[in-house]
């Protein structure tokens, strides 16, 4: 896995699913330029909203 477009397509497949940092740290295993990368999970997040974010991240959006 590469890069946080990678790590946003991994989180879709299971979007209704709570997000965590268990999560996010088991995804990017092996890669930590995409954990270095990736913002802070915002509270009550599922997968997908966090998916989003990322999306949003590489497209140079920022909240």
């Amino acid at each position: 896995m590469s890069g946080l477009t990678d790590l946003a397509d991994v989180l879709s497949e299971h979007p209704e699913e709570a997000m965590s940092l268990g999560v996010l740290l088991a995804l990017s295993a092996g890669e930590p330029a995409a954990l270095h990368q990736a913002p802070a999970i915002p509270e009550g997040a599922t997968q997908g909203e966090y998916a989003a974010l990322l999306r949003l991240i590489e497209m140079g959006v920022t909240p």
